[in-house]
């Protein structure tokens, strides 16, 4: 039947259209809300869903996705990143895995994020509800790639770097005169490491994530060298200023001492001491450590003697100690050893502990002066290499006390009952006092036995062109004796290595002059 009015009929096909509109809404809203009920109640993992680029889509919730991460997580720490130092001597290939650069993650976080991805409640909005629908067909067409979050453990990153620096930090080495080969050997420019900002280029790999490129820039630093090859191209070394030799045993016991004595030299020969510069010797040779060659020979510890690391090295610096003395240059630190050494005489001896007891030298002329060291057959030998000096140096020592030495006795549980072991023998102590002249080389005054060189130059009317003072102290060494206090069947130990500091000659007491 037709419709009463045109008006009424179009109010009709409105309704009829809004109708159809609001039914289809109202079936949407049931199929996303079931589609919600359906996956928030399915126990695996949303189909498609990436993790780290492995599709992880149908793992089951629980131990198998727990599993499946932690072997992701695993194999992801586990990647080498390659270590880049640049373009230095050092920058040879290194690398070290994620986890020992200190790089952490939250697998907690990770696995709560993939459980939850494309789920929701039945009861949340339909909007809500729509975008879940859209994450899940974008996981299902391997769009949806999760990434765990990543941290820096500051303390293990730090302890990796301090080690990586240890490996990779290398001191300059300044231009030298090799003199075994008469040429000039050029500079070395030295490396260091930076921490920090090896630090902060880490937190930058962390913070891309664990599949940003495995490669990591770490900042170094180059130490300019002291002396370059240009510097020397004037050097005199046609004259020996000053030298000093000492006589050491190579044979038995004595032969890492020795092995030590060439190690220490080496570091010095060759040096050269600019004009006006300090010279100190525990900066140069550096720490005595197993890793630089160093082996363990006896030492003096606390007036007596024991095996230790890099003896025979107070031997080197004695040497270098005279034969400055006697070339002129400025001794600005030493120390003399708890008791007297057996290879120099009394006074002229400097002992060396690294880093706290020191030989400091300063070259007082306007030319450089060249180190030469030689450690061979039984004798080291210094020689101070410059342009001729025209003076003369006399050192004297004049003995003000001398002091009896203790005994101790100890006994040996190892040695058999009645054997005498001489463990350590005794040496007077003594106070006295150091002096250095100078003169011209053709005015060193003649002195008369026992008689200082003051009460010479009175007696004769002149006077040094310098005259330095120091006063010395050696304390007595103890004698040490071990009896044998065990069985009698025992067998008799060997006795240990004899070190006799030779007793003070009759020339040698009192006033004791050396010219050179």
């Amino acid at each position: 039947m037709p419709l009463a009015s045109p008006w009424l009929g179009s109010v009709w096909l409105g309704s009829v259209w809004l109708g159809a509109v609001v039914a289809a809404g109202v079936a949407g809203l049931g199929v996303a809300a079931a589609t919600q009920w359906h996956v928030a109640h399915d126990p695996h993992v949303v189909k498609g869903l990436r993790v780290l680029g492995h599709d992880l889509g149908g793992t089951a919730m629980g131990p198998a996705l727990h599993a499946r991460l932690e072997h992701l997580l695993t194999d992801a720490l586990e990647t080498r990143v390659a270590l880049s130092l640049g373009d230095t001597p050092e920058a040879r290939p290194r690398t070290a895995s994620r986890r020992q650069l200190g790089i952490r993650v939250d697998d907690g976080a990770l696995e709560a994020e993939v459980i939850a991805f494309g789920r929701g409640s039945a009861s949340e909005g339909w909007v809500a509800g729509l975008g879940r629908i859209v994450d899940r067909l974008r996981a299902q067409r391997g769009a949806v790639d999760l990434a765990p979050i990543t941290r820096v453990d500051h303390a293990v990153a730090r302890e990796f770097f301090v080690d990586l620096k240890d490996d990779v930090d290398r001191a300059a080495v300044d231009a030298h005169l090799d003199l075994d080969h008469h040429r000039v050997a050029p500079a070395q420019a030295g490396c260091l490491l930076k921490v920090y900002d090896a630090m902060v280029a880490l937190d930058h790999l962390a913070q891309a994530g664990l599949g940003c490129p495995t490669g990591l820039s770490l900042g170094t630093s180059s130490v300019p060298a002291r002396v370059t090859a240009d510097k020397l191209a004037q050097v005199d070394i046609s004259t020996v200023l000053g030298t000093w030799e000492t006589r050491y045993s190579a044979v038995g016991p004595d032969t890492d001492r020795t092995y030590n004595l060439k190690v220490g030299a080496d570091h010095l020969n060759g040096h050269i001491l600019m004009p006006g510069e300090l010279f100190s010797f525990n900066e140069v040779v550096g720490d005595r450590t197993e890793k630089e060659g160093y082996r363990v020979a006896p030492v003096i510890s606390a007036g007596e003697l024991v095996d230790g690391l890099a003896g025979g090295m107070c031997q080197i610096a004695s040497t270098l100690h005279a034969a400055a003395f006697f070339g002129g240059l400025e001794i600005v630190s030493s120390t003399p050893h708890s008791r007297p050494s057996a290879y120099i005489p009394m006074g002229l001896d400097s002992t060396v502990v690294y880093p706290t007891t020191d030989l400091k030298l300063r070259n007082t002329y306007d030319f450089p002066l060249v180190m030469h060291y030689t450690v061979n057959q039984g004798t080291v030998k210094v020689e101070l290499l410059g342009k001729a000096r025209p003076n003369g140096v006399v050192f004297e020592r004049e003995i003000r006390t001398e002091t009896g030495f203790g005994r101790e006795t100890r006994r040996d549980p190892t040695a058999p009952a009645g054997q005498q072991l001489l463990l350590q023998e005794g040496y007077p102590g003594y106070s006295l006092v150091r002096r250095r002249y100078v003169f011209p080389a053709d005015q060193v005054p003649k002195t008369r036995p026992q008689e200082t060189l003051d009460q010479a130059l009175a007696r004769l009317h002149v006077n040094a062109l310098s005259k330095k003072e120091w006063t010395l102290h050696y304390p007595s060494t103890e004698q040490i004796v071990a009896n044998g206090t065990g069985p009698k069947s025992l067998k008799k130990k060997d006795p240990p290595p004899a070190h006799r500091i030779p007793p003070l000659q009759p020339e040698q007491r009192g006033v004791f002059h050396v010219v050179r």
